[in-house]
């Protein structure tokens, strides 16, 4: 399955550790969206550079209200990569790709990934009623993704907007299991998958937040706003095949879960082959 990283504006040099996570689990099909002022950068990497300035951006640079001055642009570029995300997919006819935030490290092999989806839709990680952190996509084919260029709201961010959609268009990746018969939009597809995705509050109690936000030690940090509290529960690096997998410890089962979001940006601290996090983590 093709894995598609966006870096556009500025570079973010943890998308290396992502790259090199995922090609632990033999991703290799990998393309990253980014400015050619860069590619020297990832030169080496054996994967496809595409430079953004050849894609479309539908007008959204010009149309934005977005803050394009915060953090060079945070918000702004957030956004963007979306259209060139949606000229690429088009431009290339592209079906059943992943887009990966770069500090979304993941722990899985994807190649069969496709079979677990059930449904002709996006699938994104929902972590509220009104929000969707859209650390992980997945994509069936460029008409899929155009109802949310088509109608993108440029006053509002990315997760915003993702939550503007009902479930017609979005299908929610579970980030919680099913526990005691009790089903709702953050663990339905549960049974799909019998796996747990991090939308972004896992990789924030494991590891912290961003150190823009707070340069202290977050560890341990409960996001206010995802519906799971994740410090009630455990979590453990299991191995599997010489590389650790993180998994949540509900009443002695184990969950694994697909993918932690490093809001932290230290993505060096959860690397598969050798992780340097056990604060909140064990071994097991």
């Amino acid at each position: 399955m093709k894995i598609i990283l966006v870096s556009v504006g500025n570079f973010q040099d943890y998308i290396i550790g992502n790259i090199i996570n995922l090609k632990l689990f033999n991703n290799h099909d990998i393309t990253v969206i980014t400015d050619r002022k860069y590619f020297s950068i990832l030169d080496g990497w054996d994967i496809e550079l595409v430079d953004c300035n050849e894609l479309d951006d539908y007008n959204f640079k010009h149309h934005s209200k977005l803050d394009k001055f915060f953090r060079n642009g945070f918000w702004h570029l957030c956004s963007l990569r979306f259209f060139y995300l949606y000229s690429y997919i088009k431009k290339n006819n592209i079906v059943n790709c992943l887009h990966i935030e770069n500090d979304v490290l993941t722990y899985i092999d994807f190649h069969d990934f496709d079979k677990n989806i059930k449904n002709n839709k996006i699938y994104a990680t929902f972590d509220s009623d009104k929000r969707v952190i859209p650390g992980i996509l997945f994509i069936p084919n460029p008409e899929a993704f155009r109802p949310i260029i088509e109608n993108y709201n440029v006053s509002k961010n990315d997760m915003e907007n993702l939550a503007d959609f009902d479930e017609n268009i979005i299908s929610p990746f579970p980030i919680f299991p099913i526990i005691d018969g009790c089903i709702n939009k953050f663990n339905k597809n549960f049974p799909d998958f019998n796996t747990i995705f991090d939308a972004a509050a896992i990789g924030q109690y494991l590891g912290g937040v961003d150190k823009n936000n707070n340069p202290s030690d977050t560890r341990g940090f409960v996001n206010e706003t995802c519906v799971i509290k994740y410090d009630k529960y455990l979590f453990h690096w299991i191995e599997k095949n010489g590389l650790f997998v993180p998994h949540l410890n509900i009443d002695g089962k184990m969950i694994q879960i697909n993918n932690l979001h490093i809001h932290s940006k230290e993505l060096h601290n959860f690397m598969a082959n050798n992780p340097l996090e056990y604060k909140y983590i064990t071994k097991c």
